[in-house]
């Protein structure tokens, strides 16, 4: 919320809440309602951060994740994009025993998560046009066997050549990761001598 120095020192605050709580918790949604009960405790302004929390199985490809009020990242398969489904849970700062939902999904390998700050569809052009989700729906199409890095590439030129020359209020902010599922086969040998 915000974009002034106190704003910049709450986010501040949350990356180092995050690091050392999910440092010894796994469970996206008591990471999300840690952060909260800190962050809530003396926030007279009301001052609050837009969270997504997931924790990836790379040997399953099971998706453990909770959402506090971010825009919901996207799943990139072969030939469709879909949105990950989000439950409505509240931003953290605000409510301090709000209870998190976690929630699961099984990725299918080669599938990529395409998360965004709503700088990407909230960028406008000359008109006052917005981006939108549509538009970057179908910026994504076709990309799913592109690689991560290409991705977001791809994504970037497209919002620029949207834009063009007018001027941006809000950071652009996306991240792509890919689940592969490839897998070693290790075989560990041991003796053990018993008299």
């Amino acid at each position: 919320s915000g974009k002034g120095v106190p704003d910049s020192l709450f986010m501040a605050v949350t990356r180092s809440l995050f690091r050392n709580v999910s440092a010894h918790e796994s469970e996206p949604h008591l990471i999300v309602k840690a952060l909260n009960v800190a962050q809530s405790e003396g926030n007279d302004t009301s001052m609050f951060v837009t969270l997504f929390v997931g924790v990836l199985d790379l040997a399953t490809g099971r998706l453990d994740y909770c959402n506090a009020g971010h825009d919901a990242p996207l799943l990139i398969g072969n030939d469709d994009v879909t949105i990950l489904p989000c439950e409505s849970n509240v931003v953290i700062g605000i409510i301090p025993d709000f209870e998190f939902s976690k929630q699961q999904v099984m990725l299918q390998p080669q599938t990529t998560i395409f998360l965004f700050t709503d700088g990407l569809t909230e960028a406008m052009n000359a008109s006052r046009e917005e981006f939108g989700k549509k538009r970057m729906q179908e910026a994504l199409k076709g990309c799913g066997t592109v690689s991560p890095k290409d991705l977001l590439k791809e994504m970037t030129t497209t919002v620029h050549q949207f834009v063009g020359d007018a001027e941006q209020s809000d950071d652009l902010t996306m991240l792509a990761v890919r689940y592969t599922k490839k897998q070693q086969s290790i075989r560990l040998a041991r003796d053990l001598t018993l008299p």
